[in-house]
């Protein structure tokens, strides 16, 4: 469950906006939102995170990206050739993946992107509750915008606990 799905009204507008490249971000805001995530392995270095939010007054939306090891560290990708590169690192425990840069490929080429022109930086951590388990928080900080997007949830492996 999903306790906490929050944007700013400039989250909000950029959710909307992005659905029509594949809805990178979760486009309603809602508090108790049942979340189901699956986990793909697409290839030996890349594995797809499907997260469908069952909204009670919405459509059930799929968010969905692909995290990839690459020589540069991991990736993740949303589609149309755009992606964060992730540093990832362990504090206190928990499991912390920090973007470091935006990037758009096609035809061969890179472009780096300007935390400035996306979205902020992302910030999301996994933290181990015990017996199957794991919090889960996002925020997305824009320097000039402020947070952008909040999640928070606890979710729990399938077949573990009630």
């Amino acid at each position: 469950v999903m306790h906490a799905v929050q944007c700013s009204l400039l989250g909000l507008l950029l959710a909307q906006c992005c659905r029509l490249i594949g809805t990178p971000f979760a486009p309603w805001r809602g508090n108790q939102v049942p979340v189901t995530i699956s986990l793909v392995h697409a290839g030996e270095h890349a594995v797809v995170w499907d997260r469908v939010y069952d909204y009670a007054f919405h459509e059930p939306v799929l968010v969905r990206s692909t995290k990839v090891s690459a020589p540069q560290g991991l990736l993740e990708c949303i589609g149309y050739g755009l992606g964060m590169e992730l540093e990832v690192f362990e504090r206190e425990g928990a499991l912390h993946f920090l973007s470091r840069r935006y990037f758009w490929r096609g035809g061969g080429f890179e472009l780096r992107l300007p935390h400035l022109l996306g979205p902020g930086q992302a910030h999301v951590v996994h933290s181990d509750l015990g017996g199957g388990t794991f919090r889960f928080t996002m925020d997305f900080r824009h320097p000039w915008l402020g947070t952008l997007f909040h999640q928070d949830g606890t979710f729990r492996r399938r077949g573990e606990g009630a």
